[in-house]
């Protein structure tokens, strides 16, 4: 498709040179493994990951298959790209809202520890911005009563807030340190409070024992080379992935 590859091309360069692609809903992440990073500097890059990518294919076949509707996806796409910025892992913040109401907060990066979020007064602090944030332009701006969104937090004293996403409710999202059946315990519980006594959720990690492993990393090799690594060292790994290559070519198989 050399239109659309000049297209994108010309998107990139108007960027800054950088973007990071996502469909309508999902970035793929789950095909980082192809190259070092999800920035893309070419058009290529782009249609690789994203040919890659389960998460993309999700939004594709199967975007509303945890909906009350007969619609099995969109009936249109849109391939967004994005300025590439490098981020901080420990200032991203994903939140949860129900009948427009925001009632959980969770570390977006769940896998790490960051120290700093630990303290008592910079969880109430983070907490403070994005409940504010949220009810400054959200809360009434946005349609939908039940959604996911994430945001960036600057450091201090700054703390300046700036929206990052917002994905659909429900078990195709990443629940980060929650889980879905929680979420929806939790929801329940917050419309039955006064508004100005339900619970806000902040969580974060709070020592590495804590730590979960992404959604995302469960996607991130192909399941043939998964199957052969058998829980092998890296070494091992490339030999019997070299080996499986080699079979595939004696037999005829295009790798």
């Amino acid at each position: 498709f050399p239109e659309l590859e000049e297209r994108i091309s010309a998107a990139i360069a108007s960027l800054g040179g950088g973007v990071l692609p996502k469909l309508n809903w999902s970035a793929p992440k789950d095909a980082q493994w192809l190259q070092p990073s999800l920035q893309c500097r070419t058009a290529r890059e782009v249609i690789t990951l994203l040919k890659a990518s389960d998460f993309v294919a999700h939004d594709l076949c199967h975007s509303f298959d945890h909906c009350s509707t007969s619609r099995r996806r969109p009936d249109e796409f849109t391939l967004v790209l994005r300025r590439w910025h490098d981020l901080h892992e420990s200032s991203e913040f994903r939140c949860f809202v129900s009948d427009s109401a925001m009632f959980a907060i969770s570390q977006r990066n769940s896998d790490g520890f960051f120290e700093h979020l630990c303290e008592k007064e910079e969880a109430e602090a983070l907490r403070k911005t994005i409940r504010s944030f949220f009810e400054q332009h959200i809360r009434a701006a946005f349609p939908l009563r039940r959604y996911v969104f994430d945001v960036y937090v600057c450091a201090a004293p700054k703390r300046k807030v700036r929206l990052v996403d917002f994905s659909p409710w429900g078990p195709t999202t990443d629940a980060c340190l929650y889980d879905w059946p929680e979420l929806k315990d939790l929801a329940v519980a917050a419309a039955a409070a006064a508004e100005s006594e339900a619970p806000l959720e902040f969580r974060v990690v709070h020592d590495d024992s804590e730590r979960q492993s992404k959604a995302e990393r469960f996607h991130n090799i192909p399941v043939e080379l998964a199957q052969v690594s058998g829980g092998q060292g890296l070494e091992d790994f490339i030999r019997k992935a070299d080996r499986l290559l080699e079979e595939k070519r004696r037999k005829g198989d295009p790798a």
